[in-house]
Parts: structure tokens; sequence; C-alpha cells
């Protein structure tokens, strides 16, 4: 059994959303600057979760087939919490950068590797920190994954 989660971070890292730059799993910034967002990462707290495996034939040995469940959690980072003239005055245009992301993850037939993709849940929607603590208007984005092995 070969799983495909780094096939899907690589096309799903290739997409093209206007304004937002997508990065894939050797590209998980340290810290991020608040010029080079928007911006979209796998979270590396907790990338990879909800792991279910499921067999869906008897057979013997690698001859059987399975249904691959897992959640594949992405951080959405707009700008810099403080860098507006208020709190709020990003929030505009945060939210239609996410829905953006998510309308071109859900529409794609770019991305490969699954055999199914659904938004699972986007959370936290307000602030959320880069991996060195810094805080960003963002939220962090669910993906359901389905693979069949």
């Amino acid at each position: 059994m070969t799983l495909s989660i780094i096939t899907i971070a690589g096309s799903i890292s290739a997409l093209a959303v206007t304004g937002v730059d997508i990065k894939d799993i050797d590209e998980i910034p340290d810290s991020v600057d608040t010029n080079d967002c928007p911006m979209v990462f796998p979270n590396p707290d907790g990338f990879v979760s909800n792991f279910e495996v499921e067999r869906m034939a008897m057979s013997a040995g690698t001859s059987n087939v399975w249904d691959i469940y897992y959640t594949l959690t992405y951080r959405f980072l707009h700008s810099e919490i403080g860098m507006g003239l208020g709190l709020f005055d990003v929030y505009e245009d945060m939210v239609d950068k996410v829905m953006d992301f998510v309308d071109k993850m859900l529409v794609s037939d770019s991305v490969t590797g699954a055999v199914d993709l659904t938004v699972d849940d986007i959370t936290t929607f307000g602030p959320v920190s880069d991996p060195s603590g810094k805080m960003f208007h963002g939220c962090d984005i669910a993906f359901r994954i389905l693979e069949h092995e």
C-alpha cells in the first residue's frame, strides 16, 4: 500500500489562486513576513489527522482492497495582526481569498492522488499564528481525503 499524501500536497501547491501563495510540504516557512501574505501551507501542527483504514475486499497479501481516509489541514495566513488601520480592516479580503482557495480545491482536476477530496472544516477563523508564533489574520482549512488502494 502506497499513500499519495506527498503527491496530493504537491498538486495542491501547484494550484493557481490569484493573490495567494500556496506552499508545498517542503516549503513550510519557519516564520512568515506580512509581505509574503496571503499564504497557505500545510499546518505543521497536525497536517495529517483522523486516519482511518477500511478493508473493501478480502484477498491474499497485497491484493487486499482498502479505502483510506484522512484529513489534511492547511494554515491560511492573510496578514499580520495590527498591520491595518483597524483590527478587521482586512477581514473582507481574507474571507474572499480563503473562499477562492477552497473553491479552487473543490473544482480543480489538477489535485491528483486522491479519489475524493472534500472540505471537512474551516476552523479558527480569526487570529492564528505562523510557525514562529507571530499572529496573523487567518484560519485552518481541513480537507477530507479518500484514497482507494
